[in-house]
């Protein structure tokens, strides 16, 4: 049987494969050894990949609500026509912001769909859009937003002396760094061969996972107290003097500021916190700043716990007072391939927050980040009434009803909406509940190109792949879906500098060469190269500031970062009734909700709740035992798994499992960790609710051998 070589698109990592096809048939999926970047490494769902785009759960018609709640096919064009139809109803009659789109993470896997959704809602005239970043991780948004940023560039993790790894886990996410290439492809060997030429890994995570086992040093602290640790090691650094302090004179402003915020951190302070040694503080901040290469980076489990505004700053601070940036006259490869290059400068884009002015939701007054408005205020968007309220929403590549916290609540608002249509593969939690759900081809049914992953890439590279089997007749792509909506309410699309022309619609390969044309290999040469091309090396020097930016500076200590520092410092205040810690984590073989339902693909085919050995001693359960999980806000349950690897006092789960029904056998559905959380610690600015260190209570309901 022939075999085509092509990329998986189910994460960043992107990695190299070689599909073996019966006729249309995909038959297997390996690893492809001669690849550039992954050099042979895959996961268990992208060797799956066949499975998710034939299994017979695989959605291959678009579907509509019937009046009884049943659901029937309907082809996509009659689909999109009446959706219009009922978009125009609803916005002429409500206006515009009575529309809402939520971006998914999967749609940014697909090189056409990220730029055509925005496209189509930029003609809506609606503010109302959404996306998975900030429910995880918009904390860094607002960083960037509040300190300002340096653009000169990042110290690179293939030149670094030291990294830190905080709230990230890149052996089984695959992702470990902030588009610095850092540990996104084959971890295990590029951990190794960096630990080999000399470099220290420091990990900071309440687990003992499989990035941590290979670290130099690790930092095990209690659960949602990073903002806590970050400033310790803040404090050891500025008051022994081991910042960078050229770099802290020429782009940093509010020093002292910091380091009086910063005053009652001190290593003892901090171990009574966090509960890390003191002295482990004192080795790690001086680890890490003697470097004297290396960055400090941040996943999610930074960013979805409490105090994630202070944290995810106080981490850049890490970088700033350090001096973690490329200087006037350093050289750096360029990565850059498909996409355009921008100039890097010695100098610092202010801080510019967007919250503070233009639109505002209606909700809690709260503001716009690089355009888009937090997840943490849909469900209320939906649900409080006002005259702009979302009635109409459109899920690109997304399952909210799984992602956002207060399941029964998100649940409530969607049921709420006039119309939900859901772009999706198969009919998920929120598919569920839609109008229309569009059905859309899948990876291997479709060309593409890697532009939009060059972000991760260590090294300069990019590849195309044709599609390698035909999709259902009753399937489109992503980008057709929004285009012909736009053509149906007689709206142009902008995309890649020209206007599209809906009477004759470019074919997909007409607009990945569209959208890589002003990169620096010609489409036809990457098109000739079935294993994608590293690029010819072309050196980046950094660039003097332009005229009139050599004054402005990084902001490390506004006003509102200090009170947040103060609060961040406290000692939390532990609840009897749940004086547990549920933390969240990731499955190697899952993708958020996608992979749950192939048989096989999970380890265990269920949600496990992993515990310290001495914790379920401690509460009369046994391994296997069927417990229950309490929150202030609801109940889950779960199958009990002895885990050494977790802290004491600790309960580690995965998100997205679960059904409707917190009382179903979690065997068979797993469990929904979202019964657990609310919204009652949002983080100010950015409404991010608290998602891992919730304080829960653990208690034995059956005992039953586990699988």
């Amino acid at each position: 049987m022939p075999v085509k070589l092509s990329y998986c698109r189910l994460c960043p990592a992107t990695c190299g494969v070689r599909v073996e096809v019966d006729g249309n048939r995909i038959v297997s999926i390996v690893g492809d050894g001669l690849h550039p970047l992954s050099g042979g490494y895959s996961c268990p769902k992208g060797r799956r990949g066949g499975d998710l785009v034939q299994g017979p759960d695989r959605l291959t018609s678009s579907m509509r609500r019937t009046a009884d709640g049943t659901f029937e096919p309907i082809e996509a064009e009659d689909a999109i026509a009446e959706i219009a139809q009922r978009l125009e109803a609803i916005t002429g009659e409500h206006g515009a912001d009575a529309l809402g789109l939520f971006m998914g993470t999967q749609q940014n896997f697909a090189a056409l769909t990220v730029p055509l959704v925005r496209a189509w809602f930029r003609t809506t005239g609606s503010h109302k859009l959404f996306s998975t970043m900030t429910i995880d991780q918009s904390a860094k948004w607002l960083v960037q937003s509040r300190m300002g940023e340096y653009l000169g560039g990042r110290q690179r993790f293939d030149t670094a002396d030291v990294w830190l790894l905080a709230g990230t886990n890149p052996m089984v996410s695959l992702n470990g760094g902030d588009g610095d290439g850092a540990i996104t492809q084959n971890p295990s060997v590029t951990i190794r061969r960096a630990r080999d030429r000399g470099l220290k890994l420091i990990v900071v995570d309440p687990r003992r996972t499989e990035t941590a086992a290979r670290a130099d040093l690790h930092l095990q602290l209690r659960p949602g107290t990073d903002a806590a640790l970050f400033a310790g090691l803040l404090h050891v650094i500025l008051s022994e003097g081991l910042h960078d302090r050229e770099f802290c004179e020429r782009f940093v402003h509010g020093l002292d500021e910091l380091v009086a915020a910063l005053a009652p951190a001190t290593p003892q302070h901090t171990e009574n916190v966090t509960g890390i040694p003191a002295a482990d503080v004192v080795r790690a901040a001086r680890l890490f700043a003697e470097g004297p290469r290396g960055m400090a980076t941040t996943g999610t489990g930074v960013c979805m716990g409490p105090h994630s505004n202070v944290a995810e700053h106080l981490i850049a601070c890490l970088n700033v007072v350090c001096g973690r940036y490329l200087r006037e006259g350093e050289v750096t490869p360029n990565r850059n391939v498909l996409a355009r290059s921008a100039p890097s400068r010695a100098e610092v884009r202010p801080p510019y927050r967007t919250w503070e002015s233009g639109f505002r939701s209606r909700i809690g007054g709260i503001g716009t980040m690089n355009g888009e408005l937090p997840s943490g205020i849909l469900a209320d968007e939906i649900l409080e009434p006002g005259p702009d309220r979302v009635r109409a929403l459109v899920v690109s590549g997304g399952n909210p009803a799984r992602a956002l916290p207060d399941r029964k609540k998100a649940e409530r608002a969607l049921r709420e909406l006039e119309l939900l249509v859901c772009i999706d593969t198969r009919m998920s939690d929120t598919a569920k509940l839609a109008d229309y759900v569009i059905a859309p081809t899948m990876l291997y049914e479709r060309p593409d190109h890697t532009l939009l992953s060059e972000f991760f890439f260590e090294k300069p590279f990019a590849q195309y792949t044709p599609k390698l089997v035909d999709p259902p007749a009753g399937v489109i792509e992503d980008w057709q879906f929004f285009f012909g909506l736009a053509a149906a309410a007689g709206n142009p699309v902008k995309f890649a500098g020209r206007i599209l022309d809906p009477a004759a619609p470019p074919t997909s390969e007409e607009m990945l060469t569209m959208f890589a044309e002003r990169g620096r290999i010609p489409m036809d040469e990457l098109t000739s190269a079935p294993r994608g091309l590293l690029a010819p090396v072309e050196e980046k020097v950094v660039g003097p500031p332009t005229e009139g930016a050599a004054e402005r500076r990084l902001e490390v200590c506004p006003d509102d970062v200090a009170a947040e520092i103060a609060a961040a410092l406290g000692a939390e205040a532990r609840d009897s009734d749940f004086p547990m810690r549920l933390t969240v984590r990731r499955m190697r073989e899952l993708m958020n909700t996608l992979g749950r339902e192939l048989d096989g693909l999970s380890r265990h085919g269920y949600n496990p709740a992993n515990v310290n050995p001495k914790d379920l001693q401690r509460h009369g359960i046994e391994h296997g035992d069927i417990v229950r999980i309490r929150s202030a806000h609801g109940h889950v349950r779960a199958i009990a798994h002895a885990d050494a690897s977790v802290g004491e006092r600790t309960v580690s789960m995965t998100h997205c499992w679960g059904s409707s029904d917190p009382d179903d056998d979690p065997r068979l559905v797993g469990s929904n960790v979202n019964e657990l959380t609310g919204y009652d610690r949002v983080q100010t600015i950015n409404a991010m609710p608290t998602m891992t260190a919730v304080p829960v209570a653990i208690e034995r309901e059956m005992h039953v051998d586990a699988r």
